[in-house]
């Protein structure tokens, strides 16, 4: 993981978040996991003690050491003083004695004492079949309890991360709703959407990973080693070493050969590329009768192509096979080293010391090999972070001032005063333009490249921002101007899709006190009235990604109502770029003499008829204006008008 990537997921995920909260109730439940765990595995060993010994304790007789040591174990039970030779003891009948032959296994380990008071105290461990039912049920018990732990730890740990991920998603919404207006060849949205799912899901799914792992297994392995090595610390370290060294030698050799299959995957795709690229180029090699020439290139890229793909699956191959050959390494070097020990000396080793000790080295591999690949997702979800940290590090373009003020709503005249603007990336779309426009009048902005007129009419609301030069409201710059005093009098009216949700909070734009009568009296004046009630539920009616489908015109028509009802004193109209029906268009120029009079109207036409009835129209070419006039006279006398009117207008722009 780089720095920039590492840096990046700590900011979203710090140490300290892993020991609080949701994260700390998952290492909570997955070290209890681990303990019942334990608890498992020696339960079986007592399982294995027990069928192995049939419950029967062989010591022996003559020394009387021995045999009052199993007397002060056992509490008397199995051996006491015998009365004609006090400083003689006695044996018992030791045939039946339960899980008594693991406590006197275990006499000289920490497991010794506190397991010989359980089998004083408990009665059912003191013979064999109700020590087999206790057992079993024990282990059924352990087991269960530690499913429902791991199960408690997982949803703790996706929980965890689902409140890191919903709290990136928030920062991303509102970073979004800062940049989303700026972004002119709407770019932005598709990226943003890509860090909302994609990039946010890989985050989620790496801290959750990185909770419930680094929770759980690192205890594990602390637990379940600290046992082994309180159980038989000779023998544990006898079997660690070698199954360390082993383990380390195959996970280099698998990284070795993991380099080498994508070196050969990587070969064989560019070879692949060429075949493909040969492929479109018949015309050339049939022209010029270079077909066998191109025959024999075509072999050795396919010769090429063959080898390299035939190595990448070999080794693909060898890589399974070397984990594999790790798992039975592991195995053969336990069960070599403690059968062994069996077969030398029994009493130092019993076999089912043996299992258990196997038992607690297999349930160390999975850890050790999980705590290995996390390294991989801890990885992937720190350069999603560091993705989503850089945008959510973008500053925005546009930012109310310092000491900013209310602006009056324009009545006298808009200006554009040497205004510069270029676009990220280097494109420059106005360029030192100046233009006056008086209030009340209806403008329509033409421009050969449709960008120029879409920059002119979002610096209105301050979208975005000019490089250089002023937007002026009756005299006053609107960078000066407070974004909400601004944005309340200008406002724009397209073919937006339009939030999700109903018709009617579409209409009030989610405001609470506006009354249904004036969404309908909006509706009405743009000519949405009558499809709004044509719908399932009318005003009640859901729109958005799982909604009810608007077409463009339905879609327009919804965005004019939405601006009648706030009523600015400046509206910038975007009309749709799909063809419209005629009743449509009908409905759409009804809708304008309504809306439009009274206030100052700025339209981006895509019909003959907007430019037409237009009080002026503004052409724009190369970052300036051109020419400014009505239709009429700019067909006459401006060629760039004349262009864009042809360009748009005629009659067979929409065939191929």
């Amino acid at each position: 993981m780089s720095t920039g990537s590492f840096a990046s997921f700590r900011r979203v995920f710090s140490k300290r978040d892993l020991f609080r909260g949701s994260a700390l109730w998952s290492v909570v439940c997955a070290v209890a996991a681990s303990l019942f765990l334990c608890l498992l595995l020696f339960t079986g060993y007592l399982l294995a003690e027990l069928l192995a010994t049939g419950g029967r304790i062989v010591v022996d007789r003559s020394d009387a050491v021995v045999v009052d040591r199993l007397a002060a174990l056992s509490g008397g039970r199995l051996a006491q003083p015998d009365e004609a030779a006090p400083t003689v003891t006695a044996l018992k009948d030791a045939d039946d004695t339960g899980i008594f032959p693991a406590v006197w296994w275990l006499r000289d380990t920490v497991f010794g004492p506190p397991l010989a008071k359980l089998w004083r105290t408990v009665p059912p461990l003191r013979t064999d079949w109700a020590s087999l039912v206790t057992l079993a049920i024990a282990a059924v018990v352990f087991g269960l309890c530690r499913s429902f732990c791991l199960s408690r730890a997982r949803l703790q740990a996706d929980k965890a991360a689902l409140d890191v991920v919903t709290r990136i998603r928030r920062s991303l919404h509102r970073q979004s709703l800062r940049l989303g207006p700026s972004d002119l060849l709407d770019q932005a949205c598709d990226r943003v959407l890509e860090l909302f799912t994609n990039e946010a899901e890989r985050v989620r799914e790496g801290i959750a990973a990185y909770v419930y792992r680094l929770g759980r297994h690192p205890f594990k392995l602390a637990l379940l080693l600290m046992m082994a090595l309180l159980f038989s610390w000779r023998d544990t370290l006898l079997c660690l070493v070698p199954l360390a060294a082993c383990w380390i030698f195959a996970h280099r050799e698998r990284k070795r050969r993991a380099d080498a299959y994508r070196l050969d995957a990587d070969r064989a795709r560019s070879e692949l590329q060429i075949l493909g690229e040969a492929l479109r180029k018949t015309r050339l090699v049939r022209g010029y009768g270079m077909e066998e020439f191109e025959q024999k290139q075509f072999e050795t890229y396919l010769d090429r192509f063959q080898r390299n793909a035939g190595r990448a699956a070999g080794s693909e191959r060898v890589m399974r096979a070397i984990g594999r050959g790790l798992l039975v390494s592991c195995v053969a070097v336990v069960a070599f080293l403690l059968g062994a020990r069996v077969l030398n000396d029994p009493t130092n080793l019993s076999f089912a010391a043996a299992l258990f000790l196997a038992a607690v080295f297999a349930c160390m591999y999975r850890p050790a090999e999980m705590l290995w690949a996390l390294r991989q997702e801890w990885a992937a979800a720190g350069t999603a972070a560091h993705v989503i940290q850089r945008y959510l590090d973008r500053v925005p373009e546009v930012g109310q001032a310092v000491g900013a003020k209310f602006l009056q709503p324009l009545s006298k005249v808009l200006r554009f005063d040497d205004v510069t603007y270029t676009i990220p990336g280097g494109r420059q779309l106005l360029d030192g333009l100046d233009l006056q426009i008086p209030a009340g009048e209806l403008v329509a902005i033409v421009s050969s490249d449709p960008l120029e007129a879409k920059a002119l009419v979002n610096l209105l609301p301050r979208f975005i921002e000019p490089q250089r030069g002023r937007v002026l409201y009756d005299g006053e710059d609107t960078a000066w101007a407070t974004l909400e005093s601004l944005r309340a009098e200008t406002v724009v009216a397209a073919a937006d899709p339009g939030l999700t949700g109903t018709v009617r909070e579409n209409i009030a734009c989610g405001r609470p006190n506006i009354s249904l009568p004036q969404i309908t009296e909006a509706a009405k004046a743009a000519h949405a009235h009558q499809f709004i009630q044509r719908l399932p539920q009318g005003y009640e009616t859901l729109l958005g990604e799982h909604g009810e489908p608007l077409d463009a015109g339905q879609q327009f028509r919804l965005g004019l109502a939405r601006a009648a009802l706030v009523n600015p004193a400046l509206l910038v109209v975007e009309e749709p770029t799909e063809r419209l029906d005629e009743d449509t268009k009908n409905l759409l120029d009804d809708a304008y003499q309504r809306i439009f009079p009274g206030r100052t109207v700025i339209v981006l036409p895509t019909r003959l008829s907007s430019v037409k009835k237009a009080d002026r129209v503004v052409v724009l070419h190369r970052g300036k204006v051109d020419a400014v006039g009505k239709h009429a006279d700019l067909v006459r006398g401006c060629p760039i008008y004349r262009h864009w009117e042809y360009v748009n207008f005629n009659e067979f722009r929409g065939e191929v």
